[in-house]
């Protein structure tokens, strides 16, 4: 749908560009997705939101969505939406559509994608006049994340200092721990403020717990739904599962299989299974069905190298699923809260006891700590911190105030 008006028309309400790898409709590129678009749900009473994204869905599926006007202006929602081919992210067109919508605040979603870099580039350059920067990396300093072509990003990060391509900018930290991992990267003196990602105001609103199946001891079903990428680490889930013995087991695995080698690798560890562990692949699914895939599970699984929030944690809670997950989320109370386990990769029988744990549990015993998972997700999703938090982080950037 072509709306040529888009960044013309005079308003007195602060316009925002958000400029991200991937958005609507996409349903394979992950958490960082969902940050953006409850972010415009969530204040598009306040402010105009206009995005500029790829036309596509997901590093691993490339092919242009058939919904939407590749080149034009798109109302998706409550953001008109610009969608870019491949060849066209460049310092021009950015640059072009910048000065078309003449925000008064950029968010980026990113320190390190290619149509972030291109913006920040264009800018440090000149070809964009001052324009107030927010910038989230989503986890992408954290060492964790760092570990995957480390050598191409430590050159990126030196030339990024170089030429001062974040001169100025409002980093915006998830959590305290992301606050450290930014200014152990990019240097002690930078602006960075805290504000948790923001969540869908309510998920699974009708959840009822006959929706969870019954659990018998001796037995589980375990879930993992995340992107096939190395960094979420399900080969090391798959490893200890190979030690168990004797148990009927099942591991739904759910997502787009993005990294075709790591899934070769996560292929040779199911192949090593006992014949006690059935493993159904799914592939990529929509979010509705996603969350009924977690609904219908017993336990959720996520053996993640680094998360800074983790969307799918709190959607997992949500659909009454308890968490084995690592201690390389921001997740820290959930043992304490009786939802789930937090366990260190360097202890792998620790994960084998957890597992084991999962396996024998009995009925009432699931029950209990499935309701608790609910209570603990509709809790934290009616918390009005995060909204405040980042009214304020938006506040700073659009000159309306400090952010305390």
């Amino acid at each position: 749908m072509k709306d040529s008006s888009v960044g013309q028309i005079p308003s007195i309400r602060k316009k925002i560009l958000i400029i991200c790898d991937f958005y609507l409709p996409s349903t394979k590129s992950g958490g960082g997705m969902w940050t953006v678009a409850n972010l415009v749900d969530r204040f598009c009473d306040r402010h105009d939101f206009f995005i500029l994204t790829r036309n596509y869905d997901s590093k691993g599926d490339t092919d242009p969505f058939k919904t939407v006007e590749t080149g034009e202006w798109n109302q998706v929602g409550n953001a008109s939406v610009f969608y870019v081919a491949a060849r066209n992210i460049t310092r021009l067109t950015i640059t072009k559509i910048v000065n078309q919508v003449a925000p008064d605040c950029v968010f980026l979603n990113s320190a390190m994608s290619l149509p972030a870099v291109k913006f920040l580039m264009a800018r440090t350059q000149g070809h964009i006049k001052y324009v107030p920067v927010v910038l989230a990396p989503c986890g992408e300093l954290s060492q964790g994340a760092l570990k995957g072509k480390s050598l191409k990003k430590r050159i990126f990060l030196r030339y990024a200092k170089t030429v001062g391509l974040f001169k100025d900018v409002i980093w915006k930290a998830s959590t305290e721990m992301e606050v450290q991992e930014i200014r152990r990267s990019i240097g002690s003196g930078v602006t960075v403020c805290v504000a948790p990602d923001l969540t869908p105001k309510t998920i699974l609103p009708n959840f009822s717990s006959d929706l969870k199946p019954r659990k018998e001891s001796g037995s589980a079903r375990f879930v993992f739904l995340s992107r096939l990428v190395r960094k979420k680490n399900l080969k090391y889930f798959l490893e200890r599962l190979r030690t168990i013995n004797g148990a009927d087991i099942e591991l739904e695995i759910v997502g787009p299989l993005e990294d075709q080698a790591y899934w070769r690798e996560c292929r040779a560890e199911i192949d090593r299974l006992p014949a006690n562990i059935k493993v159904v692949v799914v592939g990529a699914v929509s979010y509705p069905e996603g969350l009924e895939r977690l609904c219908s599970n017993q336990f959720f699984v996520l053996p993640t190298l680094n998360e800074n929030f983790g969307y799918v944690l709190i959607e997992s809670l949500a659909a009454g699923c308890p968490l084995l997950t690592t201690d390389n989320t921001p997740w820290k109370d959930i043992e304490q809260r009786g939802v789930g386990w937090q366990l260190p990769l360097e202890n792998p029988d620790g994960w084998i006891h957890r597992i084991n744990k999962c396996i024998q549990m009995k009925n009432d015993d699931y029950r209990t700590m499935s309701a608790a998972a609910r209570e603990y997700a509709v809790e934290w999703l009616a918390k009005p911190e995060s909204d405040e938090a980042t009214a304020r982080v938006l506040s700073r950037a659009l000159g309306e105030g400090e952010v305390q």
